[in-house]
């Protein structure tokens, strides 16, 4: 009978889990941010004990799975409206090399000493510091990495043609939302932002979804549907 009662529960735990990655999506499964890291060490740990223990029913664990998905998907809605709660719950992407310098200020705040830094270049293919133009540490721990031009894949020096290096854009907007910092980093003020959303039809920030500044390539405004 505690074998029955075993087998029926992993199947009710199993049934659960399976609805709740279908609800949450499949974003939170690929690269789990230390939110989401928690939250799943968190629900498997209450799937586990569950099912080992004789007192508690398939009922209760469907009811335990329920209640934290609720919480997690809970979560999950407000951080999609509020870009405080997305940095308090999800973090921030920290720049820890800018224009081939090493940024330690953003490498301290991360706890990224410089054997880590390298073994996550390495990952990407890039073998020395010499090579990198600009390298992110993103909310899931991932290193997203731009290199020099000369080291990148096929650029339009290798082609015969000419053009400045890359460069990482700005955001400007975010969820109807300003970013002023990262404007003043681009050197822009207000008053040019209004009137470019105003070409565009655009009354307010609010009308926007998202927008970047690129030194090449100019605005870049993404609307609200």
């Amino acid at each position: 009978m505690e074998y029955a009662h075993i087998t029926l529960d992993l199947l009710f735990g199993f049934a659960g889990l399976f609805v709740f990655n279908k609800v949450l999506g499949k974003a939170h499964f690929s690269k789990l941010t230390p939110f989401e890291f928690v939250a799943m060490l968190v629900l498997g740990d209450l799937v586990g004990n569950a099912v080992y223990q004789p007192d508690v029913t398939a009922l209760q664990i469907l009811y335990g799975v329920f209640v934290w998905g609720i919480i997690i998907y809970a979560i999950g809605r407000w951080t999609l409206k509020s870009k405080k709660m997305r940095n308090l719950f999800e973090g921030e992407p920290s720049i820890v090399i800018r224009r081939g310098e090493l940024q330690y200020d953003a490498m301290r705040r991360n706890m990224l000493d410089l054997e880590q830094l390298l073994s996550m270049l390495r990952q990407q293919g890039y073998f020395s510091l010499r090579e990198i133009e600009y390298a992110v540490l993103e909310t899931n721990g991932m290193m997203s990495v731009l290199p020099k031009r000369q080291y990148g894949p096929p650029t339009r020096g290798d082609l015969g043609l000419h053009g400045a290096g890359g460069s990482v854009p700005i955001t400007l907007i975010l969820d109807g939302k300003l970013q002023k910092d990262n404007l003043g980093k681009a050197s822009l003020t207000e008053p040019w932002l209004l009137q470019q959303l105003a070409e565009q039809g655009i009354a307010s920030y609010e009308g926007v979804l998202y927008a970047d500044w690129d030194p090449k390539n100019g605005l870049f405004v993404m609307p609200h549907q």
